[in-house]
């Protein structure tokens, strides 16, 4: 070999070990901290997936990470992340107004329901009730604004090819719905919120929820842990849409008010994340939670859970306090560890 090949070889061997030891000192599993959570998946009744990792320090755990699960409303993030980026490509302005009409309604999640047709809410307004109050009806009027088709493909453009939306929440009560009463199989969303539940006992309507869910051929979202993890990462150091988008979105993230999962345990910790809700099968959350000066993707997915809603929350809210605990963080006193 002449001395000109060898200083090419030489320089991509090098590059190459570079390459590998940056990969490796990013890229970091605590192996204490994923025994633990794998010891609580083994426990779960059902399935779980658990995407966490500490943007301080590289620190990563991937428990079945990379399968698809049902969102529920963590699809609600890609959805705000499509309002910003059409924002700022100049298609319509946060401070616009839409009016409510009748027909907008939707079946109790949030409060617009319950508001008179007719008030003129901005997109800033429905982007904020569509996070911390997870309301149905903002989330309806936002996919219909950006297109569905086009938050799914915005995602594609991201690397984020299992993230998904197809349907709107409309069209998820009218098949959960109909399977109770076939007249509400194409029922207006004013009509929805009149649906008379007090004539079916609570085991059928459950049966019809779950029905709708695994076998109905609907979902409200789909992704992995892991996607959802990355887009969290994006918003976290101000690279999903712009840096300005991104600490939107995290703001409006910091004021949710469903807090029954990954805040349950937690003191002292500024969090900013959002759920998913299909109890007691399913019941998500995803978010970033700042110990100290440590910024920590977390994200938790289940499903087809055989248990009551209660425990189900409990045992998402214990993934979070391992991981708050386990980097220093506080814990409130009626935390008690995990005993094997």
């Amino acid at each position: 070999m002449n001395r000109r090949r060898f200083c090419v070889a030489l320089l991509v061997v090098s590059i190459s070990q570079f390459c590998q030891t940056q990969q490796t000192s990013k890229t970091q599993v605590p192996a204490d901290l994923e025994r633990e959570l794998s010891v609580l998946r083994q426990k779960f009744p059902g399935d779980m997936a658990i995407y966490m990792k500490n943007l301080a320090n590289g620190d990563e755990i991937a428990l079945d990470a990379d399968s698809v699960y049902e969102t529920f409303s963590v699809i609600k993030l890609a959805i705000a992340s499509e309002v910003l980026h059409q924002s700022q490509a100049g298609k319509f302005s946060l401070s616009d107004r839409v009016t409510l009409k009748a027909g907008d309604r939707r079946l109790p999640s949030g409060v617009l329901y319950a508001l008179d047709p007719g008030l003129q809410p901005t997109i800033k307004d429905l982007l904020t009730l569509m996070i911390v109050i997870s309301d149905n009806e903002a989330t309806d009027l936002l996919g219909d604004k950006v297109g569905r088709a086009n938050v799914t493909a915005y995602m594609r453009s991201l690397g984020l090819g299992k993230t998904t939306i197809q349907f709107s929440d409309l069209d998820w009560d009218r098949t959960w719905l109909s399977t109770l009463d076939p007249a509400y199989k194409s029922a207006s969303g004013d009509k929805t919120i009149e649906f008379p539940f007090g004539k079916y006992d609570d085991a059928r309507v459950r049966d019809a929820f779950g029905h709708t869910i695994y076998d109905a051929g609907i979902y409200f979202g789909h992704s992995s842990a892991r996607e959802i993890g990355h887009l969290l990462e994006w918003a976290a150091e101000g690279k999903l849409v712009s840096k300005a988008a991104s600490q939107q979105l995290l703001d409006i993230m910091e004021m949710q008010q469903v807090n029954d999962r990954f805040p349950r345990y937690l003191r002292d910790v500024r969090i900013a994340h959002k759920t998913g809700d299909g109890q007691p099968f399913i019941a998500n959350d995803a978010g970033v939670l700042w110990v100290g000066k440590q910024p920590i993707v977390l994200v938790v997915f289940t499903g087809h859970h055989r248990g009551e809603t209660a425990a189900l929350h409990d045992t998402i809210a214990r993934v979070a306090a391992m991981v708050v605990q386990h980097y220093g963080g506080q814990l409130a006193p009626d935390y008690l560890p995990p005993t094997h």
